[in-house]
């Protein structure tokens, strides 16, 4: 290439190099951050970035919240996070949350007012907004209470696992065109949980699964139209017909029970579900579907729901949860999973002979309840048939008890009841049991001619006694023998049994059947057949009896385990062969060894992901505004590159100069 060419491309080069050069240093200067912070003094806003404090006078201005709106619009920082720093007050003025942001609350979440003029709303939400893990109430406003929100957005708005009290109404729903949903939420001792008023034909309301108690009597909620109050529970007894008349209730699905209240909004969750079960389980449940749906999950801890409607009582080794799908999903298929390890005593009884230690599903400890169609008889075995005339025509679901993991799983689908279609949008599951748990079911003889029988029991729920059948074939007609043996313990404890049989033949093969006797007289469960081969008798013949006794009651203790060792993964295979399993079960040995496994925590809430946003300019700092700033936000990066930017730029302009100087 001739020398005359190669300049104009050199020159060329230059240019590009000087272009990037200052693209670099233009790139360098950093954006606002979608993390914005929110406190009452200076002093809580230490180590935080972005972070605005109330200043001393009581205008709209020197709110915190309101200068951290202000700063996110400024900067379009669209869907940014505020987060309040418990506890953070506002006063006299209404904060206007007029641009779409996440509004999340830290360490309680606690927002209230300090002033005694509580003429105005608290917040005034007129755009598309997130409300999440906030405690909002009215604070010193007694004499007129404080509305806490109210909402007049033309796009959505979501309330999220918050609490709202002592306001006077809580959420006012304005005309919008936006959609309303509040869920996971405790909204209690307000004048008014919720008035709509809002007629748009485009809009609607819908809550779901939230403590809705104490707001006004008997209606606590007013609705316009297109809305939508399943799965709340109203209080004691209340049912959403009377709480809500004008929302389009189904009384059906009315949660009986309180959700657990949490230190913000309730124990409930709205889960997305995968392939896998999660890292962390839910207060012990955790679900997977192939299919990536979601499922709404409840925790009422100890409170039975439908209790005055179940049969029977319940020995529980687990929290009461209400399990639904939201509208909308049709999955065709979830696997649900169940601890049982809340204490050793529930890991023994539910490795029982009697439950999963039996081998069969239907007898496995995970319960579920039909309140609308009534199909089960209070609470019966998800892998049972259910056990009402209206139910024995379905099969169970297929269930296995992983006693690895100590837990239960059931596969739910349209093929057995409880299903997805009928149950699945209703239905409250529970690891439980309702009849009595035997431990041990053991032979012996210690001398000939003397057969002894021991059994122990960790609970006899709904149990009157026991009663002994042998025969000397495993199929063969079983006779009882002794007498009538009554309980020693109760639902929360069991006892130690003994019986001697002196009525056997030396060489004789013989087959013992341990019967539970219902409170109604009815078997209850037969744990056996177990065999024993008496031995020869050469000494002097005896009257034969049969004699039996018991010991004292019992709770469970590590040194009482069954004789029968459950595979480590026992899966449902006969659940659908008939509709009721038989009841008999075998024993064998060795004795399964119990290990404890800590519950895993409850998830933490996590901050969402940054969204990335355009490039911002940065606010002037102001008095009570933003925090080191400067020092926060600008990295030392940025002290190296402007000297070594305008050197890299002076040379290369030198050079450009130079060439065209020597052309001409």
């Amino acid at each position: 290439m001739k020398p005359s060419n190669r300049k104009p491309i050199f020159r060329l080069v230059l240019l590009l190099m000087l272009l990037c050069v200052c693209s670099l240093s233009e790139s360098d200067g950093q954006a606002a951050d979608l993390d914005i912070y929110v406190a009452n003094t200076q002093n809580q806003c230490a180590g935080k970035a972005q972070c605005f404090y109330n200043d001393a006078a009581d205008t709209v201005d020197a709110i915190a919240l309101n200068k951290a709106i202000r700063f996110a619009k400024d900067n379009n920082l669209e869907g940014a996070n505020i987060y309040i720093l418990s506890p953070y007050e506002i006063r006299t003025h209404q904060v206007v949350i007029d641009f779409p942001i996440n509004l999340i609350g830290e360490n309680g979440g606690w927002l209230s007012t300090s002033s005694s003029s509580c003429g105005q709303p608290m917040l005034v939400i007129n755009s598309r907004v997130t409300l999440k893990d906030i405690y909002l109430t009215d604070g010193t406003c007694n004499n007129p209470s404080r509305d806490l929100i109210h909402i007049n957005s033309a796009s959505d708005v979501l309330i999220e696992h918050s609490t709202l009290e002592n306001g006077a109404t809580a959420i006012l729903h304005q005309n919008n065109l936006g959609k309303l949903t509040i869920r996971t939420s405790e909204i209690k001792n307000n004048s008014s949980a919720l008035i709509s008023e809002n007629t748009e034909v485009t809009s609607s309301l819908v809550l779901e699964a939230n403590n809705i108690i104490g707001n006004g009597f008997p209606i606590q909620v007013r609705c316009a139209n297109n809305s939508k109050v399943d799965h709340n529970f109203w209080g004691e007894g209340v049912l959403p017909s009377q709480a809500a008349p004008n929302c389009s209730a189904d009384n059906s699905k009315v949660l009986s029970a309180k959700i657990l209240s949490e230190q913000v909004g309730v124990a409930a969750r709205l889960l997305g579900l995968s392939s896998s079960y999660p890292q962390n389980d839910f207060h012990g449940f955790s679900a997977k579907s192939d299919e990536n749906s979601n499922l709404f999950v409840v925790n009422h801890a100890d409170q039975a729901p439908f209790s005055d409607n179940s049969a029977r009582a319940l020995n529980v080794c687990g929290n009461y949860f209400d399990i639904f799908l939201p509208d909308g999903e049709n999955p065709s298929s979830i696997t649900l999973r169940f601890k049982y390890n809340q204490n050793q005593a529930c890991e023994q009884m539910v490795q029982s002979l009697s439950l999963c230690g039996s081998g069969r599903p239907a007898r496995f400890p995970l319960m579920w309840f039909d309140p609308k169609t009534s199909v089960t008889n209070g609470w019966d075995n998800v892998g049972d048939t259910p056990q009402t005339e209206a139910g024995n025509i379905f099969s169970g679901q297929e269930v296995r008890c992983d006693l690895q993991n100590k837990s239960i799983e059931a596969v739910i689908d349209n093929d057995g009841r409880p299903d997805l279609l009928n149950d699945l949008h209703y239905t409250p599951f529970v690891v439980g049991f309702d009849i009595s748990t035997v431990m041990a079911f053991r032979l012996s003889e210690d001398d000939p001619g003397t057969v002894i029988l021991n059994w122990g029991t960790t609970t006899e729920a709904n149990t009157r006694g026991y009663q002994i059948s042998r025969s000397t074939s495993e199929d063969g007609e079983y006779k009882k023998i002794g007498q009538f043996i009554p309980i020693k313990g109760s639902a929360t404890s069991g006892g130690l049994y003994k019986m001697t049989d002196q009525s056997v033949k030396p060489s004789t093969t013989y087959f013992y059947k341990l019967e539970v006797i219902d409170v109604d007289d009815s078997v209850q469960q037969i744990i056996g057949p177990i065999k024993i081969i008496t031995q020869a008798n050469d000494a002097p013949s005896r009257t034969p009896t049969a004699t039996a006794t018991s010991t004292g009651t019992l709770y469970p203790t590590s040194t009482r385990v069954p004789t029968r060792t459950p595979t480590p993964f026992l899966t449902a295979t006969s659940s659908y062969s008939t509709p009721r399993p038989t009841r008999v079960t075998r024993t064998s040995s060795p004795t399964p060894e119990i290990s404890e496994t800590p519950t895993p925590t409850e998830v933490v809430f996590t901050k969402p992901t940054h969204l990335h946003s355009t490039k911002t300019t940065r606010p002037t700092v102001e008095s009570g505004a933003l925090l080191d700033k400067h020092a926060s936000t600008k990295d030392k990066s940025d002290l190296f590159w402007l000297p070594v930017s305008a050197i890299i730029v002076s040379v290369m302009l030198g050079l450009y100069f130079l060439l065209g100087k020597k052309k001409g």
